[in-house]
């Protein structure tokens, strides 16, 4: 049985971090992602959008990493939101587990992570956005008391995808996930 363990992300996380946020991706989305899509995204543009964040970071942002046995298996992303469908709420932007690492409860302890942050940034809700079509995701927020809270079109900086909001307008819920 795998030792989990969960810790805030560094910039000497950057590679591992890329690479696996690439290979979750390109997993998750394999039929429902465009081809451009996947021919545009690579580790060298994931490493640069994870610098940036660590250079430029959001608004109550956290990012998140759960280790198994000292190997990366999933990682969350969190702060602020932009996109006013969300209104008051904080976004969690990303919440990946390797598919060598699901249904392990890596993803309830890296959002119950994540919540916890948010509530001592001040946030008292929370949404974040599954792409249409993305089941396992909409069983996992669902299970977890989110609900549908509206639809956008993410217009994303590799494809415009249509997406669900789910929400958790009272954050202590997912605190205890």
């Amino acid at each position: 049985m795998p030792v989990f363990s969960l810790r805030e992300a560094a910039p000497e996380d950057i590679n591992e971090l890329a690479g696996l946020h690439v290979a979750i991706w390109r997993e998750t989305y394999r039929e429902l992602a465009p081809a451009e899509a996947f021919a545009a995204l690579d580790v060298p543009r994931r490493k640069a959008f994870w610098q940036d964040k660590f250079d430029h970071p959001a608004a109550g942002q956290g990012i998140f990493l759960a280790e198994a046995n000292g190997r990366l298996a999933g990682f969350c992303l969190t702060s602020a939101s932009s996109n006013p469908d969300f209104g008051e709420m904080a976004e969690i932007k990303f919440l990946y587990v390797s598919g060598d690492f699901k249904r392990q409860g890596i993803g309830k302890r890296l959002i119950s992570k994540a919540a916890q942050h948010l509530i001592a940034e001040g946030y008292r809700g929370v949404g974040l956005g599954v792409v249409e079509g993305n089941e396992p995701a909409i069983r996992f927020y669902s299970a977890l008391g989110g609900r549908e809270a509206g639809r956008y079109t993410d217009s994303g900086p590799l494809w415009r995808s249509r997406n669900i909001l789910y929400a958790w307008p009272d954050i202590t819920l997912l605190s205890a996930a």
